[in-house]
């Protein structure tokens, strides 16, 4: 009975011994392995005050992923799912930034499956259409089914049914970009749009209106195809377009794969025919769901997104990012399209609205009365749809965070 109870407690000392050691290790680990997303951030980096910021939806239930355009009679409208992604859709418009009115939306938006994309179609006779578009990717229980798209042809105030196309694609974030296409140096009534399937690859299809005005959708083709392999291994997805003065196209692209690797960017000088090979990004310039804007005034431009700078904040750490949360970069169209891959690139960061989670941004961006206009998701001061307005020339005198 001695020899048993000695026993025992030598075994019960030894796990101690191991347990202790094993704390010990794991501590040692979490000091010595200890990282800061400031030794990330390079250039100047100011905060929005929170004057700039107004609210245009809350609650205590989650809204998820907006957009936001401005049409040709100067009215913003932005749509957001009142869930995350999957769900139905809010419809709200405003003449001032300020004050928002909800908008009655066709019955088929109750069951959209993705986050909603808005966009201004801008025709060659000086007409306008606007057009939301829903992708249908897979989710438990629900069977992928291509992608979804609604028209309004009297500036937003009426809008048509869901029409689904290309049923049974893995259509995410449709259309995550759509520019209008040039020949010869002229813009036509083309508009290519991306969007991106479970398997991070980037299709690319091509819209046009037959001579009875109804939408065309070309059958949706890879955009990455020649350099499939870059584009696997960063899981690369949500691609912004973004056309130049000199009218090379730039791409920047959602790095998923988060183990090290930051977001993207290349080139086309062919209207999307052909890339350049991809290049990392600075990792103060990485972040999902790019949204990017040519501002008139400043003569620069200003890229919202959700800033994800994919390093750990120790070794043992679950998160496998840091990011102060919704994020506008700045900078010259030159910083783009001259950018060498290990070079820092633009004038500053801007601080949009605060939010670790890494569940905010996917921002509609407008100018608007000469000033740009953001809007995005978040957990800022519990669940808003957020809208920043600011004076790109003024932003140095705004508070600054680091730099």
């Amino acid at each position: 009975m001695k020899t048993l109870k000695q026993t025992y407690l030598k075994v019960i000392a030894a796990l101690s011994a191991i347990i202790l050691a094993a704390g010990i290790i794991l501590v040692c680990i979490f000091f010595c392995t200890q990282d800061e997303i400031t030794h990330y951030i390079n250039l100047p980096f100011y905060s929005l005050p929170e004057e700039n910021a107004l609210i245009v939806d809350d609650g205590a239930d989650y809204l998820g992923q907006p957009d936001m355009i401005k049409t040709k009679t100067g009215k913003l409208i932005t749509v957001y799912p009142l869930s995350h992604g999957k769900g139905a859709l809010k419809m709200q418009y405003s003449y001032d930034g300020v004050n928002w009115i909800e908008q009655p939306t066709p019955a088929s938006w109750e069951s959209s499956q993705e986050v909603p994309t808005l966009y201004t179609l801008d025709f060659t006779d000086g007409s306008q259409k606007l057009i939301l578009i829903s992708g249908k990717p897979y989710w438990p229980g629900i069977k992928a089914d291509g992608f979804q798209y609604s028209i309004s042809s009297d500036d937003g105030n009426t809008w048509s049914e869901f029409t689904t196309v290309y049923s049974p694609m893995d259509c995410i974030v449709a259309m995550s970009s759509l520019i209008q296409l040039k020949v010869d140096g002229n813009y036509t009534n083309q508009w290519l749009g991306t969007f991106h399937t479970h398997d991070f690859v980037n299709y690319k299809t091509i819209l046009s209106f037959d001579e009875s005005g109804n939408a065309v959708w070309s059958q949706p083709q890879p955009i990455l195809s020649e350099h499939r392999s870059i584009e696997k291994q960063n899981s690369l997805c949500e691609i912004e377009l973004l056309r130049a003065p000199n009218d090379t196209i730039i791409m920047l692209t959602r790095n998923e794969s988060r183990n090290g690797k930051t977001s993207m960017i290349c080139y086309s000088y062919d209207e999307c025919q052909t890339w350049t090979q991809p290049q990392y990004l600075p990792a103060d310039f990485s972040g999902d769901r790019f949204q990017a804007l040519y501002d008139e005034n400043s003569n620069k431009v200003v890229i919202s997104y959700r800033q994800i700078v994919p390093f750990k904040e120790n070794a043992l750490s679950l998160k496998k990012f840091m990011t102060y949360g919704w994020v506008a970069w700045i900078g010259d169209f030159e910083d783009l399209l001259n950018y060498q891959q290990g070079t820092n690139i633009g004038d500053c960061l801007l601080l949009l609205g605060s939010d670790t989670s890494g569940d905010c941004g996917y921002s509609g961006i407008v100018n608007f009365q000469n000033q740009i206009l953001a809007i995005a998701y978040g957990n800022f001061n519990g669940y808003q749809i957020r809208l920043a307005k600011f004076d790109v020339s003024e932003t140095s005198e705004f508070d600054k965070i680091l730099n």
